[in-house]
């Protein structure tokens, strides 16, 4: 009897230790969204015309575009509210190079959390206002073209306006995602995403099942991107004993913005010279490409998008407590934290790209996909440049908990070297060139200036640190790619 009372316990242990990691729960996100791969995406292939499914991946890049809008505020937000968390006050927020000496445990600072929060809603009602303006003009004109294909020409009009009104409010619900994040509250804010992300993909599975086709499937997609706005509201007003309601102001504060925008500029002109650039490559391969030559890029991109989405989770949903163990001076510990989660990053972004790499086609031909898979070596040659992001990604994240950003400089610098060589190459090896440009881009300069700048901030040595964190990842990739290059 008593060896079951201490069965249960350590079972209800393990299930509260589950429940409330910031890892696991940032899985389960993921992978429930990720569902929409073997439950949507068969459905999308088969019962959208080719057209239209090129056109529902130029819509989906073009709201992941979204995140160029931020500027990069959010990430530096919720890094600045776990400061806040840390017991600094608004003075202390610029700059954590210098940290205190020895580990101290700070009680949250909410006077300084309540004046973020309150610069930060006046500066996303102004961003909201700023990129609706851009969508409706930069998006519509590149959309012309796609949407002149597709065989309802009202109906992919009306599509593309119900996204205008909804990114008004998911732009302006960045706000509570980054309060959530910033006072670590990643697993409560994961466990509803897994929630809602189930309601979405059943729905949208609906709605094409039933022949909603692609205005159908872009109202239940948006539908519950509104919802999921005012879901993490509600989650704010109910952690931390309500206190993000009490707070009052509306306003910028000019110290916390002194403290924010330079961060923030540069993470937003660093994504846009990484991320955005990629993103756009699908855009303007669409007003040259053929339907189906678009849609077989696009849904690449959007796979390996999913795989490396995933495979942030074991790092990313550290971020809050390493920026917090900054604060607080614990180097070390910090250090370990951030091996760990690159470590496990790596390997759970091989799996996804191995797996898709073996399985994507048969699977798109027992399926009968009106779109084809890219050849292995276009696949390959984008899971190596998007391997080397991953590398410089997490290295620039963690130095990043200095709050001196260099985002900027490394991906602007590599998205110069992108631009340069994908241009160049564009009229000889065609889409080929994307991939190409990428990884010269974090080769040339994003992958090593990023490490440099981690490694210095934490006295690292590059053998010592990456013996057990990179290494043997790169080997197992390497010797795959190999493999399937001469197997073909």
């Amino acid at each position: 009897m008593a060896k079951l009372t201490i069965l249960e316990t350590e079972f209800k242990k393990s299930i509260h230790r589950v429940w409330n990691s910031p890892t696991l729960m940032t899985w389960g996100s993921f992978l429930t969204r990720s569902l929409s791969l073997v439950i949507v995406l068969p459905l999308i292939l088969t019962r959208l015309k080719t057209a239209e499914i090129a056109l529902w991946y130029l819509f989906s890049t073009i709201i992941g575009l979204q995140l160029l809008a931020d500027v990069g505020f959010s990430p530096t937000f919720s890094r600045v509210i776990a400061y806040g968390m840390g017991g600094l006050n608004t003075f202390d927020l610029k700059d954590l190079r210098t940290i205190r000496q020895s580990p101290s445990l700070s009680e949250p600072n909410w006077e300084t959390i309540e004046k973020i929060c309150s610069t930060m809603e006046a500066v996303y009602l102004r961003l909201t206002v700023i990129s609706i303006f851009l969508l409706a003009t930069l998006g519509t004109y590149a959309l012309w073209k796609p949407i002149s294909t597709i065989g309802d020409i009202t109906s992919g009009w009306i599509a593309w306006s119900i996204i205008l009104l909804a990114s008004t409010v998911t732009l302006l619900g960045n706000t509570y995602s980054s309060y959530l994040q910033g006072v670590n509250q990643i697993a409560l804010l994961r466990r509803w995403e897994i929630l809602t992300s189930l309601g979405a993909i059943g729905t949208s599975f609906i709605v094409l099942l039933l022949g909603g086709g692609l205005l159908g499937l872009v109202i239940a997609n948006q539908g519950w991107l509104v919802f999921n706005i005012f879901r993490n509201r509600w989650l704010c007003a109910k952690i931390e004993s309500g206190r993000f309601q009490q707070f009052t102001h509306k306003e910028i504060d000019p110290i916390v913005f002194e403290a924010v925008w330079p961060s923030a500029w540069r993470s937003g002109l660093g994504l846009f010279m990484s991320y955005g650039l990629v993103q756009i490559s699908g855009v303007i391969y669409a007003q040259f490409g053929t339907a189906s030559g678009v849609a077989s890029y696009l849904l690449a991109l959007r796979l390996m998008q999913t795989i490396s989405q995933f495979s942030q989770a074991p790092f990313y949903s550290k971020l809050p407590l390493l920026a917090k163990l900054r604060s607080e001076g614990n180097l070390e510990q910090q250090v370990n934290v951030a091996k760990r989660g690159m470590l496990l990053a790596y390997w759970t972004y091989l799996a996804g790209f191995i797996g898709l790499g073996v399985l994507a086609t048969p699977l798109l031909r027992l399926i009968g996909s009106n779109v084809e898979f890219v050849s292995p070596l276009l696949w390959g040659i984008m899971g190596l440049s998007m391997f080397a992001e991953r590398y410089g990604a997490m290295h620039i994240q963690l130095y990043s908990t200095t709050n001196h950003i260099i985002w900027h400089i490394a991906n602007g610098v590599s998205g110069v070297i992108y631009l340069v060589v994908a241009l160049v190459l564009f009229k000889q090896i065609g889409v080929y060139a994307f991939p190409v440009g990428t990884l010269a881009g974090y080769l040339g300069f994003y992958s090593w200036y990023s490490a440099m700048h981690s490694y210095r901030a934490f006295s690292l040595k590059f053998c010592d640190f990456e013996r057990s964190a990179m290494f043997m990842p790169l080997l197992v990739m390497l010797i795959y790619l190999t493999l399937t290059l001469l197997t073909k």
